[in-house]
């Protein structure tokens, strides 16, 4: 009984962690996050312009510009599709 219960809670405990670590690209694609990042960011006076996007700890970071009101930053855009704001500059 004993070695049923521990096959059982080790193959659960493998599903809780392929499940977990899904690939960030398998939830939202890169144009999206993009597209995300470039939305939060509009205003009246600009739209951003994306110089750089890259995966790390199975988000995209993604580095923007608004050339008008100089404004520019780096957000986290989670496989939920949640905008961290990693860093923000305005000249």
């Amino acid at each position: 009984m004993k070695s049923i219960y521990i096959k059982f809670l080790v193959a659960t405990l493998i599903l809780l962690v392929l499940v977990g670590c899904s690939n960030i690209e398998e939830s939202i694609s890169k144009e999206e996050a993009q597209q995300l990042v470039i939305e939060k960011h509009t205003n009246s006076n600009d739209t951003p312009v994306i110089q750089t996007t890259e995966i790390k700890n199975n988000a995209y970071y993604i580095q923007w510009e608004n050339t008008n009101n100089k404004e520019s930053g780096i957000d986290k855009v989670t496989k939920d599709g949640e905008i961290e704001m990693i860093e923000a500059q305005i000249e």
